[in-house]
């Protein structure tokens, strides 16, 4: 009977492993309670707001260096410069767009927390929805924001157990 040589390997290894002593657990990290994730709330509110007002510097603060922007129609902007030139031409339009956003739902786990919120988008007489999930990570006390992720709204999914229609 042939044994692999991995299996050998693997099996050469575990008396040193067995010796090895344990890790030690990492530091803890300062906890971050259900307050904290609703706050996120507000922040997200305050994005809505420098969104509004055009408020380039808003973003220049909050964007963390290596941020993903997806646009709703698929469009990936990446980097801090990049995502900050987009939001600085789309408030450089004649009639800038603004937000509004509802339903906005936010979680995480320890220095990592998200929104979801569903979105309304108006520029001139144009309007459409969305949702959005937007990543955010603590860092020197402050929320960073690290992906944005939208979806337009409408887009038709057949019912629970419909048969699929290729």
């Amino acid at each position: 009977m042939k044994i692999p040589l991995a299996v050998l390997a693997v099996a050469a290894a575990l008396p040193a492993l067995a010796q090895t002593p344990a890790a030690a657990p990492p530091p803890a990290k300062a906890e971050v309670t259900a307050q904290t994730y609703s706050d996120l709330a507000a922040e997200v509110q305050k994005g809505v707001t420098a969104y509004n007002a055009q408020d380039l510097k808003y973003y220049e603060a909050i964007l963390d260096t290596q941020v993903t922007y997806i646009a709703d129609d698929g469009a990936v902007f990446s980097g801090k410069d990049r995502v900050a030139g987009l939001f600085k031409r789309l408030f450089d339009r004649p009639t800038p767009p603004r937000i509004e956003v509802t339903d906005v739902v936010t979680s995480g786990r320890g220095d990592t927390a998200w929104a979801t919120f569903k979105w309304s988008l108006t520029a001139g007489d144009k309007s459409r929805p969305g949702v959005s999930t937007t990543l955010f990570h603590r860092e020197g006390g402050q929320w960073k924001l690290l992906l944005v992720q939208n979806t337009v709204a409408g887009h038709a999914m057949p019912a629970a157990g419909a048969p699929h229609k290729p």
